[in-house]
């Protein structure tokens, strides 16, 4: 019986019959041991236009007006997206790209774009009704990221900042801060013990709260942070539209209190109505306050007290204001172990070119490994030759130390050896 003609592989399918590069071989080994755990949000409505109750949590005319101001910034350029074919071989995709968030604005993240955004409307208004910028003052409660925005802010503003941080968070952290300007008050607890002081001192001081957290009565600054963040998402978008790449079909970004997640979920949920991607939160299993939400179907905090790695990511109260999109936006919430992390962070650094990532900004990676691993896991994340990924690598390391522990190398001697 004559067989009939083969049909021609796809170009997808012909990138993928490459061999898997042997940098990843090793960090796909892991991946088959690491105990991620996910939820697949029943809530989640991707068909649905997106909800009128999260119009004022992020939307398209917020972002807009959000870049207008942040495009005039001096300090403002696009932040890379790049191809990583090795990975996308790796879990059978047709395209992975990762969104480099690790110098924007001269910091080590995303976060200026919406403290430094909330501090530049600040002073701005405190100008223009009179009072001098070094007579301003703004305090923000901080894990880490956002606390070198508002400082950054203030310092190219010149105001005055007081950045109050928990105990968690490393001296190295703190003395970029106080490097940038700001004055750091330190708080025995956890990031929601600092939150606590800085709304307090605030109060007492006559100060602005520059939060990227909401709760009743506190919304529209933390809604003008989701809407500075969400640039990021309006430049994946072009970006990908000048690779001729199309639109993404799964997008992966950690998340804390959800911010960032609601605000790149939202704006391509609004823009994109039922073209959106797939969205994917990761957080770590020591603080994965968004899938504890999800589960239980209310805003309720997570038992768990155990500490992370992924010190940016360490918080255990969702913002209400960003779960008004998360609550049906997001598609799937995976808690990602602290035992991920470091070979994830060695496997983008041996990458080409190499991406000097923090650990909070790879968890997302750690899933894509999982998957690639894992053909159940992939499966349930939709993941086939027609998936165009994109990945948020949202902070470099905030410490040498650190990240040399971790990979082995210090970050500049990753940088170096690529040039070698």
């Amino acid at each position: 019986m004559k067989r009939p003609a083969a049909s021609e592989p796809s170009e997808s399918q012909k990138r993928h019959a490459t061999s898997i590069p042997g940098f990843l071989s090793d960090a796909l080994k892991l991946a088959e041991q690491w105990q991620l755990r996910q939820h697949s949000n029943a809530a989640a409505a991707k068909d649905l236009p997106y909800p009128a109750t999260a119009l004022e949590t992020v939307s398209m005319d917020s972002v807009a007006d959000a870049w207008r101001s942040i495009s005039k910034w001096p300090q403002y350029k696009r932040t890379p997206l790049m191809s990583l074919p090795w990975l996308s071989s790796a879990c059978g995709v047709d395209q992975v790209f990762v969104k480099d968030e690790s110098e924007r604005c001269g910091l080590t993240s995303f976060k200026a774009l919406g403290g430094g955004l909330v501090v530049d409307d600040v002073v701005q208004q405190a100008v223009a009704a009179g009072k001098a910028a070094c007579d301003v003052k703004v305090a923000t409660a901080s894990a880490g990221n956002h606390g070198m925005g508002v400082a950054w802010g203030a310092r190219r503003t010149g105001c005055q900042a007081v950045i109050y941080l928990g105990e968690r968070v490393s001296e190295s952290i703190a003395d970029k801060m106080r490097g940038l300007g700001a004055e750091v008050c330190r708080v025995k607890g956890s990031y929601e013990d600092s939150l606590r002081a800085a709304k307090d001192d605030s109060e007492k001081n006559g100060w602005t709260l520059v939060q990227d957290v909401s709760w009743e009565g506190y919304q529209s600054i933390p809604a003008r942070i989701h809407a500075g963040y969400a640039v990021v998402a309006l430049e994946i978008l072009e970006q990908l539209a000048e690779m001729s790449a199309g639109l993404p079909t799964h997008v992966i970004v950690n998340a804390g209190v959800g911010g960032f997640a609601c605000a790149l979920c939202g704006y391509l949920w609004h823009k994109l109505g039922a073209n959106r991607p797939r969205f994917i939160c990761v957080e770590p299993t020591a603080a994965d306050c968004l899938q504890h939400c999800s589960r239980s179907g209310s805003l309720t905090l997570p038992a768990n007290g155990e500490s992370t790695v992924q010190t940016g990511l360490d918080c255990r109260a969702v913002s209400p204001l960003a779960w008004r999109v998360l609550e049906r936006g997001v598609d799937n919430f995976l808690a990602v172990p602290d035992e991920a992390i470091g070979p994830s962070m060695k496997l983008l650094a041996q990458s080409e070119p190499p991406v000097v990532a923090g650990e909070s900004g790879v968890a997302g990676f750690a899933v894509l490994l999982a998957a690639a691993s894992n053909p159940d896991m992939k499966q349930i994340l939709q993941l086939d030759d027609k998936s165009c990924v994109a990945v948020i690598m949202c902070e470099a390391p905030p410490s040498g130390e650190s990240y040399e522990a971790l990979v082995g190398m210090a970050p500049s001697a990753v940088v170096q050896a690529s040039k070698a």
